[in-house]
């Protein structure tokens, strides 16, 4: 509860300190890219970003994210960065056109009425509890939500189901929300034989080695998330999950791993011999578009991947304990994944994989959760900013 209060009313004195700063005028070309998430250029931000780019050179672009590592590159791309929550955050978050964020920073803008806010998210589908779903439901909770709800205009979703949770679990109004899908999604949806070449390259990857990535999220610690957690190899077994892709699929594969953005030490992995981490990797959606099998446990990157057609398995030995403690939006029953909580059993499922059941499945999915991932999100987005830039009355 201390805690709580403590965030709410921090919150509160920093709308009340910035609002002097409504005197300055908005600039109609301005618009700020936040990614909370992750400290790389990354993520529906930076996808809206290269899109806006390429329609006009005068947009103004500022990208912002907690201890940027990509500074020299935003710079050489024309993009300013700036790091999240410091002054020049705040004089760019209350002076430009739109923001577009990926989840939250905009709770503390006392933003004024000619200025516009994209919520895009940063997860597909309808899995992991969120807000007071998540959370115990106070009215000081209440209260702190009700300080991001009120300033989005637009909430960007990939299936009806996630709609309908985040209305209830985040107090959103129905009415902001679009069904478009994630721009970060548009090149699942829209492959490049081109890019994957690029990407192979990339990360070192030889014409005849194929690629299985393991991507695990982080673990709910009784009633906390950590956000200081140690990389561990959650018990997977990499040389026989290769064994199995080998006998199942053909070829030479080369097992990878990534990590969640919170999880920042990672020296509990052996290095061993066809096995990397590619957790520094700036775009998790390139390693889904060049990756041939997606090992996933309870991350959204399943439905992203799902919309490639390609196989995803599931491989979780805390598969009870995590619905247990954390709960899901859309039961495991209801997945299309081949689940597996042993090693036994995951090297089952990769041999036994039927590729015509696993299709049905997953169309099965997507429909049930009422999927609208409509491959253009990026370009609908930009469309939308480009009418807000070229408007300067208020809403």
């Amino acid at each position: 509860m201390r805690l709580e209060l403590y965030r709410y009313l921090k919150k509160v004195i920093t709308r009340i300190v910035l609002t002097p700063l409504k005197l300055i005028p908005t600039k109609q070309n301005r618009i700020l890219l936040i990614n909370d998430m992750s400290s790389n250029y990354s993520d529906n931000p930076k996808y809206v970003g290269e899109e806006l780019r390429k329609r006009d050179s005068n947009y103004e672009l500022i990208y912002a994210g907690p201890s940027l590592k990509q500074k020299d590159l935003l710079v050489e791309k024309g993009i300013q960065p700036v790091e999240l929550n410091s002054f020049r955050y705040f004089i760019y978050g209350m002076t430009s056109k739109v923001l577009v964020t990926n989840s939250g920073g905009v709770s503390y803008l006392p933003l004024k009425k000619n200025q516009y806010v994209i919520n895009t998210w940063h997860g597909g589908g309808a899995y992991k509890k969120m807000g007071i779903d998540m959370f115990e439901d106070t009215p000081l909770f209440r209260k702190d939500m009700a300080l991001a709800s009120k300033e989005i205009d637009v909430f960007l979703t990939t299936c009806e189901r996630f709609k309908q949770a985040y209305c209830r679990a985040m107090l959103e109004s129905p009415d902001k929300f679009w069904n478009i899908g994630m721009p970060r999604n548009d090149c699942l949806k829209n492959i490049d034989i081109e890019i994957i070449r690029r990407i192979r390259e990339k990360v070192g990857l030889s014409e005849d080695k194929k690629l299985v990535l393991f991507a695990p999220t982080y673990r709910k610690i009784e009633d906390n998330y950590f956000k200081d957690s140690i990389a561990i190899s959650y018990g997977i077994d990499e040389a026989r999950v290769c064994n199995a892709l080998k006998v199942r699929f053909g070829g030479n594969w080369v097992f990878a791993y990534r990590y969640h953005p919170c999880i920042v030490n990672k020296e509990g992995i052996d290095r061993k011999e066809n096995v990397i981490d590619l957790t520094d990797y700036d775009d998790m959606q390139e390693l889904l578009i060049a990756a041939d099998v997606l090992i996933n446990d309870f991350s959204s990157s399943m439905w992203d991947y799902m919309l490639t057609k390609k196989p995803c398995f599931i491989f979780a030995k805390d598969l009870d304990h995590y619905i247990e403690t954390t709960d899901l939006y859309t039961p495991i029953s209801e997945w299309p994944f081949p689940i597996a909580k042993t090693n036994d059993q995951l090297a089952n499922n990769i041999l036994a994989f039927n590729s015509e059941e696993y299709n049905r499945c997953c169309d099965w999915h997507y429909e049930l959760l009422g999927g609208c991932e409509s491959g253009n999100a990026t370009h609908l987005v930009c469309n939308k900013i480009e009418e807000w830039t070229n408007n300067s009355s208020a809403k």
